[in-house]
């Protein structure tokens, strides 16, 4: 299916629950789905944008992001959620390897623009909060929804880390698989439960944003840097909280002078990854806010599935090699095969270290 289905399923279930939030304004899931309908009618009607044609998004996290990604998908299109710490110039080299047609930007991302020649960037670009953004989700809006699951829906580029950045090409059907993947292995989520998102919607946040949305979960945006405070803070007005944080940002909570007498109690998981964690770290956030953290890996072709380490294994203190499983990143998740090979590409015996393939 197109992914989009499980929002318009989940807005016939419950139309007035909150299912997006920044700084006090919020849109039911009947608004978000409505916005959807209307940015896709748009997308197709104004804009030109036909099946399989990219959509690149610039923008800081925002209330628009996730009707604007979804409305992409209703539309039939693909997304391509680009970086907002890029320069301009790495942004219109993404867009043009993309092929992408039209680009949304966040009113910070539109004035970086400036920086850009005249001819860097040959597609519209639609500034969130601009008039052209209004006429959008004022558009007559679409019924249907698209039904081609293994069209392209999310065109993730990597960091480049080796060379130019790298589109892999994400399906429909590999994003419910994901979506699905953390019922299976981290939480089952409903209505009563929120995530916060702290840490970029382009990547691991707005990921882990798709699993909330198709069981009617409150997306709670929380703009600007991060700052722990604020996290300890929004924590006393949500219940049923989740974060996805890189360990930069767990050390960050934990080590904050409020860490020790924060009420955590409306604190029910931190996703984190994306880079080692040291094991004294994870000692102090167990200590501090319990067994509450799951460890995941995954690079952008398989988004955040490959491998991961359960709230309960991060508990068993008990367990023989317990240091050594919290250095690790876990086992594979439900569905997922993985080989560990060496240098010539042969399989290697249980317990040698390799490269994940």
């Amino acid at each position: 299916m197109n992914l989009s289905t499980t929002l318009r399923t989940i807005a016939r279930q419950y139309p007035d629950r909150p299912a997006i939030t920044e700084e006090g304004v919020t849109l039911s899931y009947a608004a978000f789905e409505d916005h959807v309908q209307r940015i896709a009618g748009a997308l197709r009607a104004r804009l030109g944008i036909a099946s399989g044609d990219r959509v690149g998004l610039w923008m800081e996290n925002g209330i628009e992001v996730l009707p604007l990604l979804y409305g992409i998908w209703r539309a039939g299109a693909t997304a391509v959620p680009i970086n907002n710490k890029l320069h301009p110039k790495e942004l219109a080299w993404i867009l043009e390897n993309a092929s992408a047609k039209a680009c949304f930007v966040s009113p910070h991302q539109a004035e970086r623009l400036s920086e850009l020649g005249p001819g860097d960037i040959a597609m519209p670009v639609i500034v969130t909060g601009s008039r052209d953004y209004a006429g959008l989700i004022a558009h007559e809006p679409i019924a249907g929804v698209p039904h081609d699951a293994v069209q392209a829906a999310w065109l993730f580029y990597t960091s480049g880390t080796t060379g130019r950045p790298k589109g892999a090409v994400l399906t429909h059907r590999n994003l419910l698989f994901a979506v699905n993947c953390v019922y299976a292995d981290i939480d089952f989520l409903g209505p009563g439960d929120t995530i916060f998102h702290a840490a970029p919607m382009s990547h691991g946040s707005g990921l882990y944003g798709l699993a909330f949305v198709a069981k009617g979960g409150h997306n709670v945006i929380i703009p600007g840097s991060f700052e722990p405070e604020r996290i300890f803070g929004e924590l006393q007005r949500y219940t049923n909280v989740s974060l996805f944080a890189a360990p930069t940002m767990v050390s960050r909570l934990i080590n904050h002078p409020l860490a020790p007498r924060a009420d955590t109690r409306n604190l029910k998981t931190i996703f984190y990854g994306g880079a080692p964690m040291y094991v004294s770290d994870l000692k102090r956030a167990l200590a501090l806010f319990g067994p509450k953290l799951y460890h995941l890996y995954g690079q952008g072709e398989s988004p955040m599935t490959i491998t991961g380490l359960s709230k309960a294994m991060h508990a068993d203190t008990g367990h023989p090699r317990y240091e050594a499983r919290l250095a690790s990143a876990g086992y594979p998740r439900t569905g997922v095969e993985i080989r560990i090979v060496g240098e010539d590409g042969r399989d290697l015996p249980h317990g040698e270290i390799g490269e994940i393939v």
